[in-house]
Formats: C-alpha cells, sequence, structure tokens
C-alpha cells in the first residue's frame, strides 16, 4: 500500500489550479492591505521633509534679518532663498519653494515659514513655526 502510494505521489508534478489560485488570491489581499499603509508612510516622511527645509530656511532667514539689523539699524525687505544662498546662509536652493514672512511688530524678526504642499495632513499649508 505505501508503495502505490508513493508511485501515485511520484506521477503528480507541481500544483493544481484551485491551489494556485488560493495561493494567489491570499498575496492580493495581502498586498491590498500593505499598499496603503506604505503610500501614507512615504507621504508622512515627505511631510517632515518638508517640515526640516523649513525649519532650515527659517533659521537663515532669521540669521540673515538679524545680521542686516545689527549692519544698517533697520529691517531689509523679505528676504528671498536666492538671498540667502547668497548670503552663504543656504548651500543650496531648496527643492519646494518656501514663502518667508517677517514678523511687523518687532525688529530683525522673521514671523513664519509657509509652503504649499500635498503632502499636508490637513490640507493646509505648512508653516514654521506652528503658531
Amino acid at each position: 500500500m505505501l508503495k502505490n502510494l508513493q508511485a501515485k505521489l511520484k506521477d503528480q508534478k507541481g500544483f493544481s489550479l484551485v491551489e494556485l489560485i488560493v495561493v494567489i488570491a491570499i498575496m492580493v489581499i495581502l498586498i491590498a492591505m500593505l499598499v496603503p499603509n506604505v503610500v501614507g508612510y512615504i507621504k508622512k516622511a515627505n511631510w517632515a521633509t518638508e517640515q526640516n527645509g523649513a525649519s532650515t530656511v527659517f533659521s537663515a532667514a532669521q540669521t540673515y534679518v538679524t545680521d542686516y539689523y545689527a549692519k544698517y539699524g533697520e529691517n531689509p525687505t523679505v528676504p528671498t532663498l536666492d538671498a540667502l544662498k547668497d548670503a552663504n546662509l543656504l548651500t543650496k536652493a531648496p527643492a519646494i519653494h518656501y514663502s518667508i514672512y517677517l514678523a511687523t511688530n518687532a525688529d530683525a524678526a522673521v514671523d513664519y515659514v509657509a509652503w504649499s504642499s500635498k503632502n499636508s495632513p490637513d490640507g493646509n499649508e505648512g508653516r514654521y513655526p506652528i503658531n
């Protein structure tokens, strides 16, 4: 009897169609559960990168405005990213456009840095520092 079973098993090669369909269905379900999570993590990582860039631009703009105020005794016009790069406060221009806003009620102060982003968790523009 054992020899008959071994002989039958030797003749069978591969998996049946039903077994393959079940395995593929399980893989599709697992992938469908993972894809939204991975996309969410990528979006969060891009948002964190944009916030980091805004922090760098904010610090560079604050340094630029403070130096200008110390040198000339008045607030400069709003510094551009190119002006910050020319003053060697940024090593390279950021990949996205940041808008710098100066405080109107203080001397030598940057109020915040803003940028528009599709990665924003609430759909609004990004701001640094967060008010």
